[in-house]
């Protein structure tokens, strides 16, 4: 059986993800709460611990504030899970033959409905960073929002668009330094989770020729044997 790996969904949903997310800009103010400068949030994908270790290197990689995301886990979606559908079909052009008619047609099989769990840490280095963070997706996310991406080229060569839901859980866990070293930077956190109401897809069969004519040949007889 010949098989493909499902690494291009997950990395094109989880880019839309991202997408949906990472516009956001606070502003640092003065003591007149006066804007005196505006920051763009950086998104990073691994998990919060890579990314507290890695505020705690010498050489300090990554800087406040910043968003960490990353896969928790990968499920089958039992509730959107039918019956033995065979899938749908799709007549394309063949760019071989110079055809101006849609010569094949490509099987696309049903996809497999699957749940993304995906995990997001915010760090801050203030309390008023984490705020404008939180209000700005906290809003819009209520209790989900849509994204959009489309099958994977190798499944399917004319593409179509998939609206996929992504589910916040409704919760925002904040984590407060209880003791601080001295040498240990100060840092403000909050976890959440959402989850990718996505499709993985099966191997394409090879595209099978359409049939635009059928010869029949019939030879006339001047009656029909053993009738009665």
């Amino acid at each position: 059986m010949k098989r493909r790996p499902f690494y291009f969904e997950i990395k094109d949903v989880l880019i839309q993800f991202i997408s949906a997310f990472d516009d956001v800009v606070i502003s640092r103010y003065n003591r007149q709460r006066e804007p005196q400068d505006n920051i763009g949030v950086r998104y990073v994908y691994a998990p919060k611990q890579r990314v507290v270790h890695d505020i705690l290197n010498k050489a300090r990689h990554i800087t406040l504030p910043a968003i960490a995301v990353n896969i928790n886990s990968i499920d089958l979606d039992r509730d959107r899970v039918f019956n033995k559908i065979a899938g749908s079909y799709h007549t394309r052009r063949d760019s071989f033959n110079g055809s101006d008619m849609n010569t094949v047609t490509d099987h696309l099989a049903q996809p497999v409905p699957v749940n993304i769990d995906v995990g997001m840490s915010i760090l801050t280095k203030y309390q008023t960073d984490m705020d404008q963070i939180l209000s700005n997706f906290i809003p819009y996310n209520n209790p989900y929002i849509i994204i959009s991406w489309k099958t994977p080229p190798e499944v399917l060569q004319t593409q179509q668009e998939i609206r996929t839901e992504v589910l916040w859980n409704g919760s925002m866990s904040m984590d407060y330094p209880v003791e601080v070293s001295s040498g240990e930077p100060f840092r403000v956190s909050a976890d959440t989770s959402f989850t990718i109401k996505s499709w993985l897809f099966k191997h394409k069969d090879d595209p099978i020729g359409n049939i635009f004519t059928i010869n029949s040949y019939f030879t006339p007889m001047s009656g029909i044997h053993g009738l009665t």
